[in-house]
């Protein structure tokens, strides 16, 4: 599986984290009070939260969403802390001293139920809006936007136009531009389809679009100069280039290098990251084969 940088990973990298500070703690008060320390306490909260650390590592973000996971959460906690407080206040030896007993109980039964009913109304409203198995959502590209440049042939690239358009899609891939002699043929996107409103934030999404038009031909000379840095070890050229930002990424792939033909692509969306990856690598391929090249999967093959 792809190591997608999402909330699920950044969360079990904390929550592993976490427990320095209560073995550390135990470990201290353990050698304060000259008590022996308990490897068997510290080997089963390791297991429990290893194994909920391992669970969101290893989670897609498309079928696990954060306010699902909270209420789930919240809801679990209520319950526990809930029969705790209920035990508490009901068994008695739990703790020394009758009115604490009843106080700590008493509490922790209302802190429980409290937590539990956030839980409750989050699980619920998340239900509504995001069922526990999220099918993969395939949205249509609804506004689509077509530029034509100076090389533009009706009868070399419309084929070509049709074959990136129809991959464009809200849930990835978001913009594409086709070059060939190393200058911009054409290039469609959806960036002004409604469904992508919340990625362009103080970015306009005509600014956005004139942006990534004009990087094309700097990305082109960016990869020119790394193939220099690299010549020296014998391993060819580079042909594919991923700009992994902090809200999506722009993607080079070379579609023909001695004809100058590429594609530059573009995701908003930081959670399809990879899953774009793959469909423009794909869409590559698509391109050589309706231009009489062999697909790179075929050669891949070969060798």
């Amino acid at each position: 599986m792809p190591l997608t940088p999402t909330w699920t990973r950044k969360l079990a990298a904390i929550l592993v984290g976490s427990l320095v500070v209560p073995i550390a703690v135990e470990f201290v008060l353990a050698l304060i009070k000259g008590e022996s320390y308990n490897l068997g306490r510290a080997a089963t909260v390791v297991g429990a939260v290893g194994l909920v650390s391992l669970g969101l590592y290893l989670s897609r973000p498309s079928a696990l969403t954060f306010r699902l996971s909270m209420a789930v959460f919240l809801l679990a906690a209520g319950i526990m802390l809930a029969l705790y407080g209920f035990l508490v206040a009901s068994v008695d030896g739990m703790f020394d001293g009758r009115v604490a007993h009843a106080a700590v109980g008493a509490v922790a039964v209302c802190f429980g139920l409290i937590i539990g009913s956030i839980g409750v109304y989050a699980f619920s409203d998340a239900w509504r809006q995001h069922p526990v198995t999220i099918p993969e959502q395939r949205e249509p590209a609804r506004s689509v936007n077509v530029k034509r440049f100076a090389p533009y042939r009706p009868e070399a690239h419309q084929n070509l136009v049709e074959l990136c358009r129809t991959r464009l899609d809200a849930a990835d891939l978001h913009y594409v531009a086709y070059y060939a002699g190393h200058q911009a043929v054409f290039r469609v996107d959806m960036l002004d389809d409604p469904a992508l409103g919340s990625f362009h934030g103080l970015v306009e999404p005509q600014a956005r679009r004139e942006a990534y038009d004009a990087q094309g031909p700097e990305v082109e000379a960016a990869l020119t100069s790394f193939n220099r840095t690299f010549s020296g070890l014998d391993v060819g050229v580079l042909i594919r280039l991923v700009l992994d930002v902090e809200r999506g990424a722009v993607y080079y792939f070379t579609v023909d290098r001695d004809t100058g033909r590429y594609v530059l692509a573009v995701t908003l969306d930081q959670e399809q990251v990879h899953r774009t990856d793959a469909k423009v690598a794909k869409l590559v391929d698509d391109l050589r084969h309706a231009l009489g090249f062999p697909r790179m999967t075929e050669l891949e093959q070969r060798k």
